[in-house]
Formats: C-alpha cells, structure tokens, sequence
C-alpha cells in the first residue's frame, strides 16, 4: 500500500530537492570555475597500461582549436572561451597500474605540426589537489593547481615532447596542455602517448662476444706517458690506425699474420710532429676514413686558432698545414668530416676534395662550428651552435653521417643529454635532446650506422653508462638502455663514453667503468687530506649490439697480449671529472694527480668491422699500482701511478660492426704470435729459451689447449709439448742454439697453421 503524504512531509520534500539541484549547482559552478579552459582535444581523454595495449584510445589524438588570440605569454594566456576559438586545450591521459609496474617503462607525450613557422608549448600536469579536472596556471588561483610534471617549449620546430615516468610520480590521471602559442590556420597539432623502455634490463643478445687486446707504444716512444684526451681514426684504404697524443700525431700499423697482432714485431708505431704543431691547450686528430686524409693539431689558446697538419699518406708527409682560426671558442676542439648534404648553395665543396670538414670549439658563452669547403685547408666563418640558455659546459666530437646530417653533443641542455643537428652543412643548428636522460659529467658520444641510425652513449646523473637510439635524427629517442647490468658486479661509475656504429644495427659504445661499492665519490675530487679517499679499480669496457640497440652484450676489454688473462686496470681510485677543481701532481698530501686522464677517450671501426679505441692508460705493468687488489682498501688514489700512457684496443674476435667480416660457421682457430727470448747469458751459462703466445680468435670454437713445436732448419720438427688452455708461457731448458718453434691452437675443429719463431742464440 502506498504511503500517504502529510502537507508537512510534501514541503519537506521539495525543500530537500531545491537543496540538492543548489547542492549539484554549486558543485558544477566550483568544478566549472576551477577547471581551467573546458575545451578539450580530439578524443578528449584515454587512458594508458603498464601491461597491455593502449585503451580505449589508439594512443594518439589531435588539437581542435583556432588558438584565437594567440596564448603569446604560455600557459598564464590560456582563457576560457567559446566554442572553438580558444587557446588551449586539454587531453586527460588517464595511467593505469601500479608504480612497480611502471618501473623500467615511461611514456613519451609528443606534439608534431608540419611548419616551424608553427608554435604550440605543452605543459603536463597530474592531478594532485584532489579536485577533478584541471586547475592550472591561468585559470584561478585557488584551489592549488595540479603539479606540473613537464613543459616543452622548444621555439622554432616542429615538435614539443614530455616524457612521463610513472614510476617515480604516479599513476593516476595526467593533463596534457596544448598552448597555441603562434598557431598557423591549417596546421594543427598532432599528438602521441607511446610506452617506451628505458632498459633497466639488458636482455639477451645474439651478438657473438667480442675479444679485445691492448697496445702501448715501445719504451720510449715520444710522448708515451703524456697521451691525456687521445683521439683515434682509420684509414680504410690501408688499414693503418691514426691516433693523436699531446703535440704528436700517431701512426700503428699492425700485422695480422698472427692473431692477435704481436705487439713487439708485428704493431709498428710512428710518430709525426711539425713546427705548426705547437705547444697547446687540446690535442685532436680526424681521420676521413674513405678518402684517407687525417688532421691533426693542437688548440694554441683563446681566439680559437687551432695549428696542425694534413696528411695524405698516414702522416709520413704533411701535404700541408692548417689554421683554424676565426671566432672560435678556447676549448675543448673537435674536427669531423663526411659527404656534403646536396644542394645547399655556396656550402658545398669547391675543390677536389670530395667531402666537407667541420670544427667546433666551446667558449664560456657560446660553441660555434666552422665549415671547411676545400678539404680542410680553410674555414668559413664560425656560426653559433648553442648558447648557455640551451647548453652548458663543453661539448663532445662532431660527427657526419653519410646522408650529410651534422651532429655535436653536449651533456648538459636542460638537464638532459642533447644534440645539435645541422642539416645545411653547418650553416644553422637546432638542438635536440633526449626526453628520458639526465645531465652527467662525462660528453656523450655519437655513432651514426650505415642507414643513418644514431646511437649515442652517456654517463647518467647517477653516473651510469647509458646508450639511447634514434631513428629519425635525434627527433625522437627510444630503449634507452643502462649498460651497468651487463657488467658483473654492475657498474658504479663510468666516465668517457664514446660510441661508434658499422651496419645500420650494429654499434658499440666504450667506457672506462668501475664496480666499487666504496661510498666515496669515483668522479669527484677526492681531496680530503687524511681521507676516506675513493677506493676503486677502473677497466676498459666495450658494449656491442647487433641488433639495433635491442640488447648489448658488454666486455670487459683489458687483455695485454704481453700478460695474457692478467687484469689490466686503467686507474686505481678517482677519475676526477671535476676540471681544474681536480687536485694536481703537486697537491700535498699525496701527490698523485687525479686528472691525469683529463677529459675524454675516443673510439672508430676499420673496414674490415673491428673496433679500435684508444684511450689514456693511468695504470700500467711496470707500476705497483697494476698489481693492487680489485676495489681493495688500497686501490686509491694514493697507489695510483698517475700517468696517462697512450694505449689502443683493437678487437680480435667475436661479432663486428659490419656483418660481412663476421666469422660464419666456426672453424680452425687462428695462429697465435710467438715471441722467443733466450734464457741466462755467457756468462752464467744458464740454458733454456722462454715462449710467450697470444690468445687468437678462436673463430667461433672454443680453443681446447695448445701445442708447441720445435725444429732446426734441416732437421724434422717435433711435437715438444702440449699445455691446456689458459695457460700462455712454456719455457724449454733444453733449447739449443738456432732452433725454432711455433705454437698452434687446437679446438673441435683441428689445430691453427704453423707460425715459425726463431731465435738468434741459444742459451
């Protein structure tokens, strides 16, 4: 049965109804006034997973408005207007999951438009202040506005981008701001949410570990121990490695009869100078692989002018001498070089030479690039590149890729890693950064692949190895990866990244690395008298992908074939990252420079797909310090050896950077060097002959034991001995006077070819 109304009880209801239509009013009128500009995208919200695909939109949207008036102050401008005339619209991206779902994984929000004539800014925000929709700048004061995640607002392009991580600021819903800062009729912004990784994980790899050795130049070679910031490059006409250390240009040439190269008879070194090499401030050396020509020099002071030679033939003649000159910066010089991009006027070569160079120095507010039109012999006018307001600190090494793109690195552009690009062969440069790095101490370093893909390697804020990839000129960035895991132990520093690529998917990236868990500072100054000084030991890695930078497979790359399998540090304690901050060799107590190594390494591929890198060794096998326990107590700075010895690593095995040289099926190993030296002398009378061998390139196989041989011309050689794997060294106490022997390795597939070694006297 229905109940019945009273009078009382009916005004009582109508009473409780105005109140809640005033209730939902004001509710209405509240979100209404704090909810900023009401106009919003197209779709106008969606959400993103962790986990699965994006949903319920297709990760993409567009911008609807007229941008009428033009929002000409950023976000403060956005008003609330009619219909489609406003100048800011809204998108609710809605993320999904839980923060440990996110972790490894961010999302790129990104703008594009067709004309950079063009210009709309994004400002993210995420809900924080507990009232729905967006309460932004420009809207009202009160209640507090949602906390903004990230601006962009890049001027003169065509693309804004932020990059979301949810795993450090949340889930929950996030307000992309599109600003018309000065739109055009037509063209309007397109917009992405895309999952990325940022690789907290290495996964596995396909790439067929590579082997490295090391090479030092003979006790006294000039200029051996003072090689700080070496710069490396290959002619590909000949095979011979150009390197640069203070005031002398380098030239190795390597036999490879044997593998590795036998660094006494078989890595020949020579050393060029020239009286316009002079004493300076930054060695460098460029070497265009395809045509062969190398420059080299050393910056003289301010005003920019950089002195040195080219040369034609691996620097055994200067064909002439070079002065950079112009407007210049004072430091930190770098010269690159490659194909011209095509029809840019009064910018392409005016000569015979084929391709362009390009040199850039820093200066303490600008870094300008000068064009050099005749093959190195002169240069235009210097240009800016950025400015402090874009970039600070130095920069690292030009680079030219094959379609004539232009890029520099600078480690620090807004707190993230960036490039400037050039692509009208350095007349104009925009920079480019990428979205999920963070400012290091080191310069980053790029390699370019043979289809123009770029990879650049860093250090991190947290002074980890990272490589980003780029498949569209640094316009976006995706897996970027922290190379640490693939180290054991991980890596707790790293400094002097430098990258290179061969094959559009293959590359590598070398660092100096070390994995001490001491609580010190590895890169810092290190200068507290009575301590705590780091304690560390630092190694030469090399990161290889094979796979576009998917996976990377890290070694590390430290093997003498003098001490074969016996740790190679590169320093013990500090590498002081911290410039002329950095204590000197004349700082008491102790007296070890911790800068010896200064600022930067550099690395190259050969034609035949091998990796050559060159860097400043602070710790070498006529020291104690080589000998000091891994991350010891002792491995300070203190029992550093504190010199910067030029040093070169060439690859030995394993996948190359250009897959037509790589090994195929495994097979016979390689003959390893042999060096023969005779044991006691005369007077003593003491008989016997020492062996020493390499390790070879066990091509794909691995190498089961070794077998050593001995003969005399005219006589049938026999079988002496045979020793396991591992081991590098047999001394024969029987040996007389004008034999010979050879070493071969065995592994599943036979034994290697004979190499003969002899000596000139017995024992």
């Amino acid at each position: 049965m229905k109940s019945k109304k009273t009078k009382s009880n009916e005004n009582w209801y109508w009473v409780r109804k105005m109140i809640c239509i005033l209730v939902i009013f004001c509710i209405a009128f509240g979100a209404f006034f704090h909810s900023g500009p009401t106009f919003a995208a197209n779709p106008a919200s969606g959400s993103i997973a962790s986990t699965g695909p994006i949903a319920p939109f297709t990760g993409a949207w567009v911008g609807d408005l007229t941008g009428s008036p033009p929002a000409a102050n950023g976000e403060p401008s956005c008003v609330d207007t009619v219909a489609t005339a406003g100048n800011c619209d809204n998108f609710t991206l809605s993320v999904t999951g839980t923060t440990a779902s996110w972790q490894g994984k961010r999302i790129s929000v990104r703008f594009t438009w067709l004309s950079p004539s063009t210009d709309y800014d994004m400002v993210v925000r995420k809900e924080s202040n507990g009232v729905p929709g967006l309460q932004g700048d420009g809207v009202a004061p009160t209640p507090p506005l949602d906390a903004v995640i990230g601006t962009s607002g890049n001027g003169t392009n065509t693309f804004e981008e932020v990059v979301i991580s949810p795993s450090e600021t949340g889930v929950g819903d996030y307000y992309v701001r599109a600003i018309y800062f000065a739109p055009n009729p037509g063209d309007q912004y397109q917009a992405t949410a895309t999952i990325f990784s940022v690789g907290t994980n290495l996964p596995p790899g396909s790439v067929v570990p590579p082997t490295f050795d090391n090479y030092q130049p003979p006790v006294g070679y000039p200029r051996r121990d003072s090689s700080a910031e070496p710069s490396v490059g290959v002619n590909w006409n000949t095979g011979n490695v150009m390197s640069m250390s203070r005031l002398r240009c380098n030239r190795t040439r390597f036999d490879d009869t044997t593998s590795p190269s036998d660094p006494v008879n078989g890595a020949i070194w020579f050393s060029q100078t020239s009286q316009a090499i002079v004493t300076g401030l930054d060695p460098i050396l460029f070497t265009d692989s395809i045509t062969g020509r190398t420059i080299c020099g050393e910056l003289v002071g301010a005003g920019g002018a950089t002195d040195g030679i080219i040369s034609d033939d691996d620097l055994t003649t200067a064909t002439a001498t070079f002065q950079t000159g112009g407007t210049n910066g004072e430091d930190h010089q770098t010269i690159g070089g490659g194909p011209p991009k095509p029809g840019i006027t009064g910018r392409e070569p005016t000569g015979a030479y084929p391709h362009l160079f390009y040199y850039a120095s820093q200066a303490n507010a600008t870094a300008t690039v000068s064009t050099s039109l005749d093959g190195g012999l002169n240069y235009l006018p210097a240009v800016p590149a950025y400015t402090l307001l874009q970039c600070g600190g130095l920069h690292g090494h030009i680079k030219v890729s094959p379609d004539g793109m232009v890029y520099l690195p600078n480690k620090g552009c807004g707190g993230k890693v960036g490039i400037v690009v050039s692509e009208d062969n350095g007349l104009t440069w925009s920079l480019r950064t990428i979205p999920s790095s963070s400012s290091g101490r080191s310069d980053p370093s790029i390699g370019i692949g043979a289809g123009g893909r770029l990879y650049v390697g860093y250090t991190s804020a947290d002074n980890h190895p990272r490589v980003a990839v780029s498949e569209d000129k640094g316009l976006t960035w995706r897996n970027d990866v922290d190379l640490g895991p693939g180290v054991v132990g991980g890596i707790r520093a790293s400094v002097f990244p430098q990258t290179v690529a061969g094959d559009n998917n293959r590359a590598a990236v070398f660092f100096l690395g070390t994995n001490s868990a001491n609580a010190g500072d590895p890169v810092g100054t290190d200068n507290s008298g009575a301590g705590p000084n780091f304690a560390g030991t630092w190694y030469p890695y090399i990161a290889v992908t094979v796979d576009a930078g998917i996976s990377w497979t890290v070694t590390r790359a430290d093997n003498d074939p003098l001490h074969p399998g016996t740790a190679n540090p590169a320093q013990q304690g500090v590498i002081c990252t911290n410039g002329t901050l950095c204590p000197g060799p004349t700082s008491a107590p102790p007296t070890i420079d911790t800068r010896n190594l200064a600022d930067f390494n550099e690395i190259t591929v050969d034609s035949a797909g091998r990796i050559v890198a060159v860097y400043a060794d602070g710790c070498n096998f006529d020291h104690p310090c080589i000998n000091i326990p891994e991350n010891s107590a002792t491995a300070t700075r203190i029992n550093n050896q504190g010199v910067a010895r030029l040093t070169l690593i060439r690859q030995r095995g394993g996948s190359r950077l250009f897959s037509e040289f790589d090994a195929g099926s495994p097979s016979t190993p390689s003959s390893p060097f042999v060096d023969v030296t005779a044991l006691g002398n005369e007077r003593t009378k003491a008989n016997g002959t020492s062996l020493l061998w390499g390790t070879p390139d066990d091509r794909g196989s691995a190498i089961l034991r070794y077998r050593i041989y001995r003969g005399k011309p005219g006589t049938k050689e026999k079988l002496l001995a045979t020793v396991r794997y591992g081991l590098n060294t047999f001394v024969d106490r029987k040996a007389k006077e004008g034999y010979y022997y050879h070493v071969t390795a065995v592994n599943k597939y036979g034994e290697s070819q004979k190499i003969a070694k002899s000596f000139a006297k017995g024992g």
